[in-house]
Order: C-alpha cells, then structure tokens, then sequence
C-alpha cells in the first residue's frame, strides 16, 4: 500500500489525501515542504485551543496554528512579526483579574526543563491580555460582506507564544458571523504583515500608513481608526433599531408580549386592530 503524503494544504491545514512520492513522504504539490519542521510531526505534536479544547490546525500559508472552532490564532516567539508583537503589547490592556487561559504552547512542550518548571509552578498561563481591533471582508463585489470588532489578545511570559482570541458569534454591528468565517477573524492583518516583506522593517514601526492598504494593523494609528469605525458601526445599527421600533405598535398583551405589527397611520401608538375604540 503506498504511504500517505504528510504535507497539508497551504490554505486550510487539512491533511493532504495523495499518496507520497518514491523516495518523499510528501506528494509532488507538498515537495515544497519538506524543510518545514512542523509539518512531519502534526499528528504526534497536537496543539489544543485554550477557550474549547479543539485540535488547532496548522496553515503553512500564515505560518501559525488556527482553531476551526472559534477562529482563535497561536502564533510562537520565532514566527510572529516583532514589530507587531511590539504594537499589540503597547495596546490597552484588559482590566479583567480574572481573565486567564492555559497557554497552548507551553501545555505541549516536552522539554525536559519546561516539564521541571511545570512541576515547580504549575501550569502556566496566560494572564497578561490586550484588547485588539479586527476587521475582515468575504466576497467581493454586491456579495462582499464586512466583519468588524475587538477581541483579546494575550501573550505568554514563559515561552513568548501571543494567542489571538477569536471573534464570538456576533460581529461589533450583531451581524452572525458563520462558522467557516470565524476562522477569518485575524486573516487579512496577518497577511497584510506577510506581504509588507522587509518593507515594513525598512520604513521602521513609525510609517504606520502607506505601506499596504493602511499600514500595521496593529499599530496605534491603525487600531484608533479601527475602533472608531466599530463605534459608528454600532452607533448606526442602535439608530436602526430605534426607527423600527418607533413604527411598531406599542400594543402589549397579559403575556408581555409586543404586538409587531407597524403603526396604523401617523401620530397613532397602534396599529389598526389595537387601536382604541
């Protein structure tokens, strides 16, 4: 029986279904990576979400694992940019003492003096977290659709791992963000970083704007603008919710529940049946 191929897709991080090639243990579409360490050890080597237990799957494309579940990012000391790491922990902290998760780096490793280390202190953990402003985008064209808010971000002392949490169920608007979108969550700010090359090293952590579409995103100038478009995001979407109602019957039943039809005609409370006798 030929051996299966190691490799995973380049997008996603599912394993890949080819059989290897003679003399490889990847196919001819993952020869490329052969040289990346990780990829032969994924299924001994597991890494698990913090916030659900999940299996993180690992996108060679981004170079960090990814939770399928909630959308949630791992990225460790060796891969994730500098410069970001430096912007997001001069971001406002959370005020939340009791906001900790276990760090999913450190409940893995297997060196000898990190285990001695667990067993002196316990578990380590993430404690030390930031609250980060995200936007995505899906389709194009009159299908496009848009996804803004805030998440925290926490970054581990011991092993200098940075977990990205994911986005929730609800985007800052109260749009229903679907599963396969969850995972989109930080996509579009790492590969903005990704594609800035050495450009962004160049130009120095000062040149925020300018260099792909808007600059580091996790950059001050960034982030304010960032949060200033999910504030009137939210803004507009209370402004809706408001001018609905106001054209909705105030009619209650015994129950407490609300009649939802709209208002007969201007200058009434109620719609054409409940409207006094």
């Amino acid at each position: 029986m030929a051996k299966k191929c190691l490799g995973v897709r380049e997008d996603t991080g599912d394993p890949c279904k080819r059989s290897a090639g003679k003399g490889s243990d990847f196919c001819f579409a993952h020869r490329s990576q052969e040289g990346d360490e990780r990829i032969p050890y994924l299924q001994h080597d597991v890494v698990h979400c913090p916030e659900d237990g999940q299996k993180l799957s690992y996108i060679p494309m981004d170079n960090q694992f990814v939770c399928d579940m909630c959308g949630g990012v791992l990225q460790n000391a060796k891969d994730i940019n500098p410069m970001a790491l430096e912007s997001i922990l001069e971001l406002p902290e959370v005020a939340d003492e009791g906001l900790e998760i276990r760090c999913p780096t450190c409940s893995t490793n297997n060196d000898k003096t990190e285990s001695l280390l667990q067993l002196a202190f316990g578990e380590f953990f993430i404690s030390d977290f930031f609250a980060v402003e995200w936007e995505f985008t899906t389709g194009s064209g009159h299908l496009a659709r848009h996804f803004q808010g805030v998440s925290n971000v926490g970054h581990c002392k011991v092993c200098g791992s940075t977990w990205f949490c994911g986005s929730g169920d609800l985007d800052a608007s109260g749009t229903k963000i679907s599963q396969k979108f969850k995972k989109l969550t930080w996509r579009d700010a790492f590969r903005r970083i990704r594609k800035s090359g050495n450009l962004w090293k160049l130009l120095g952590k000062g040149s925020e704007r300018g260099i792909f579409g808007g600059g580091n995103p996790f950059g001050e100038e960034e982030q304010s603008r960032l949060r200033e478009s999910r504030l009137r995001a939210i803004d507009w979407v209370t402004e809706r919710e408001e001018r609905d109602d106001a054209r909705l019957c105030r009619y209650v039943d015994s129950s407490g529940e609300r009649c939802n039809k709209s208002k007969s005609q201007k200058g009434s409370d109620y719609c054409y049946k409940h409207r006094p006798k």
